[in-house]
């Protein structure tokens, strides 16, 4: 099929509904060099978080970030929501990190991207493909009322909620003129995050996803 932007919206706010544990491996702005440029990660509702650098190194958690016991609870259901026809999500809940975190909130953001479902212009709509898995992409825009999860770790990066968090710091930024995004379509992960013009060394991401529900 072809996604149109309501399609695009829909798969970004039902992540939390389409898997409950995940292995990808992982690439991004925020590793600056660490752990050989990309991690490896093992995520399950609701037992937590692992993770290996590039070369099989464990990389060190907080406690907070992981179940404190070792011990799983039963398998991990999300609250009630409101779906589409089409099995997508209309309307749902907010939701906390599952205890997932790692880092900071652009992770959480991209494991679960509502913040792309609402005041954000999506535009070029198409089907795609990331590491052999069939994905949505589009290009995106922040508008006013964009609400990141975490103001300085956004996915997409916007003069508002800048000057929301940090007053005149970036007075003199040059914005991006928009946002590349691919979205895994069986999980409604953010597989591929590029901005577009502006600043050399904007925050970006990318994942391979290597197993779903294993």
């Amino acid at each position: 099929m072809t996604p149109t932007a309501d399609d695009f919206r829909a798969l970004a706010r039902s992540s939390p509904w389409r898997w409950t544990s995940l292995h990808l491996r992982h690439r991004s702005s925020h590793l600056r060099g660490r752990y050989g440029d990309q991690v490896e990660a093992w995520l399950a509702r609701p037992d937590g978080i692992r993770l290996r650098g590039a070369d099989g190194t464990p990389v060190p958690l907080n406690l907070d970030s992981q179940r404190r016991d070792g011990r799983p609870t039963g398998r991990w259901r999300p609250p009630a929501a409101t779906y589409r026809p089409d099995g997508l999500v209309a309307d749902r809940p907010d939701l906390d990190d599952d205890g997932l975190f790692w880092e900071n909130y652009s992770w959480i953001a991209m494991l679960d991207p509502v913040e792309l479902s609402h005041d954000v212009e999506v535009f070029d709509v198409r089907s795609g493909e990331s590491a052999g898995r069939p994905t949505w992409e589009a290009r995106l825009r922040p508008l006013d009322g964009y609400e990141p999860r975490c103001g300085c770790c956004s996915l997409l990066r916007s003069p508002v909620v800048d000057r929301e968090e940090w007053g005149d710091r970036f007075v003199d930024y040059r914005y991006p003129d928009h946002h590349e995004v691919a979205i895994d379509v069986q999980t409604g992960v953010v597989v591929r995050q590029h901005p577009v013009g502006g600043e050399a060394g904007g925050a970006w991401l990318e994942n391979d996803i290597l197993e779903v529900d294993g």
